[in-house]
């Protein structure tokens, strides 16, 4: 699993809020299991 940045991660978040892409998309995207994104999201 790459590391990301604090920029890429809040990228990422925001392609979800958008609406456009789903999580499972955008994780798949970055190379990371969705469920990680799913975290960030709720964190953010």
């Amino acid at each position: 699993m790459p590391k990301l940045s604090l920029d890429e991660k809040l990228e990422a978040i925001h392609r979800y809020q958008n609406g456009a892409e789903g999580v499972k998309s955008i994780a798949k995207s970055l190379r990371i299991n969705h469920e990680v994104l799913r975290m960030w999201i709720r964190q953010y």
